[in-house]
């Protein structure tokens, strides 16, 4: 069938120059109309990249190296000197004495413990010992700067968040997701953070012998140890960024000392003995700690400069859950390894950052716009702003931003996530999302299109303009349930849902079985 050609209006003779100006005009304006449209349906994917680069390309991060094999020869020769110094007593958590110390006292931290002078005075020897023995940092093993973060299991989908929101602020820093091993992996998950210039990373490939592991916070330090880089950005699974955090090796407060950690609400409550076997004093101190607990959420490390308080640390997190973390907590909060990174500095007289401002806490919103909720995260502070607090990083320590925990009605939980003896015993383990549980704190914000923080987040600019924190995190969200390893049709509709009537915004992501890229 013939098609008759018709003269484009602007090039009739009929039509004067005037007209012609207006018409050209009028399709000019019609034209970035569109574009600004389409813009923000595309922008969220990637952002902060070349213009000429696609919603679905990767991320143009550098390579990531493998981890050296000078890496698991220095773990296992850490192992075998952890052994031949072993504590002599066993201080397990069930041992607790009347449960957390609230307002710690001289005559209460002295009398928590049963230890003799004698035991103390043998563990002191046995740590003289190995700090002596401490390896020397292994030239030309590690290189660069990166991302470490801590998934596997229930904590992948965590993570997921996590990562997701780094890259829509803009890092372009590589990323190594470890985990304990394959079964903690989420089928499909690491084929797809391979695309954002991220990889998985498994403890059981580098580490013959994992028996000391049983708590999963245990395995901070030998990811912190094995990874590729030389300058490392810890993170929990559930610590984000809140801003582009590329900048933050070069905060003073790292290049200084190359060690940064961040406060944690509590003043410290170990043992008077703790001084005493870790060699800071030369006998048992009778003071109650003047100094504050960190949160281990997030931390800075230059493996060069502190190499050996690493190796000294991950001594006290090998034997921490039978010694070393009753000695340095006791009954206070936060038993577990975020202490022993500053116990180990402090014994072998390093130069370290402790962050000044102390953190603040994000609340649930009660309806009353004044910020009286519950406290649900903790708001650490920017590293390079030494004297104010400007936010950084957003641990959430109580509602963990995991679409699947937030959204389902009854999930099943991911093999991945289940123990050993669940996995043994064929177990289906099944949870509740915050939507369906009435006693949830955000029951009523999911349920009726009402924000969960208290405070309203924007903490800059970026190339797209001002940005709202909570709305981003529920765009990743909405891409993690909507398309991918963790997406599901009916938490995706639930998801748009709330993001439309909560901030007002049509979804940016095809869901359930349709896919965005392929």
């Amino acid at each position: 069938m013939l098609h008759e050609y018709v003269e484009p209006i602007w090039t009739r003779p009929s039509i004067t120059y005037r007209s012609k100006k207006i018409i050209l005009f009028v399709v000019a304006l019609l034209g970035i109309f569109r574009l600004y449209r389409v813009r923000p349906q595309v922008s969220f994917r990637i952002p902060l990249l070349q213009k000429a680069q696609g919603p679905c390309d990767p991320v143009p991060i550098p390579a990531i190296q493998e981890p050296s094999p000078q890496g698991s020869e220095q773990w296992t020769h850490l192992q075998e000197l952890f052994e031949a110094h072993p504590p002599n007593l066993v201080m397990e958590r069930e041992d607790f004495k009347g449960g957390q110390m609230a307002e710690p006292t001289v005559e209460l931290l002295a009398d928590y413990l049963d230890m003799s002078v004698d035991e103390a005075n043998y563990m002191r020897d046995e740590h003289a010992n190995l700090v002596e023995s401490l390896p020397a940092y292994p030239q030309g093993a590690f290189h660069g700067r990166g991302i470490v973060i801590l998934a596997g299991g229930k904590y992948s989908e965590i993570a997921a968040t996590t990562l997701g929101m780094m890259r829509l602020l803009g890092s372009r820093l590589p990323v190594e997701v470890w985990m304990l091993d394959r079964i903690e992996e989420k089928e499909g998950w690491c084929d797809e953070v391979a695309t954002q210039g991220m990889v998985c990373r498994f403890v059981s490939d580098y580490l013959q012998e994992m028996s000391a592991f049983s708590h999963h916070y245990q395995l901070k330090i030998p990811i912190i140890m094995l990874s590729s880089f030389s300058d490392v950005l810890y993170l929990d699974s559930d610590s984000m960024s809140i801003v582009n955090p590329d900048r933050i090796f070069d905060a003073p407060a790292y290049t200084r000392t190359g060690a940064v950690l961040w406060p944690d609400y509590w003043g410290a409550t170990e043992s008077p003995y703790t001084s005493y076997i870790t060699g800071r004093s030369s006998r048992k101190d009778i003071n109650v700690p003047d100094f504050q607990t960190v949160d281990s959420g997030q931390m800075l490390w230059n493996k060069e400069k502190h190499w050996k308080s690493l190796c000294l640390s991950a001594y006290y997190n090998y034997y921490g859950p039978t010694y070393f973390y009753t000695l340095i907590t006791q009954g206070g909060p936060g038993w577990g390894d975020k202490d022993t990174f500053p116990t180990a500095l402090r014994a072998l007289n390093a130069t370290w950052t402790l962050i000044p401002h102390h953190l603040q806490t994000q609340r649930y919103d009660d309806g009353t716009g004044r910020g009286k909720g519950s406290g649900m995260a903790m708001m650490q502070a920017d590293p390079a702003d030494e004297k104010g607090f400007q936010s950084f990083f957003l641990h959430s320590n109580f509602v963990k931003f995991s679409v699947r925990r937030l959204m389902c009605d009854t999930c099943v939980e991911d093999p991945s996530a289940l123990t050993a003896d669940q996995r043994l015993k064929g177990q289906e383990v099944t949870f509740k999302g915050s939507v369906t549980n009435r006693n949830s704190p955000i029951w009523e914000a999911l349920n009726f299109g009402q924000r969960i923080f208290a405070t309203k987040l924007e903490e800059g600019l970026n190339d797209m303009g001002k940005w709202d924190t909570e709305k981003d995190m529920w765009r990743v969200m909405e891409k993690v349930g909507c398309e991918g390893a963790f997406s599901d049709d009916k938490i995706c509709r639930r998801t748009r849902r709330h993001v439309d009537r909560t901030f007002g915004e049509a979804p940016k992501w095809e869901g359930g079985s349709e896919r965005m890229c392929t």
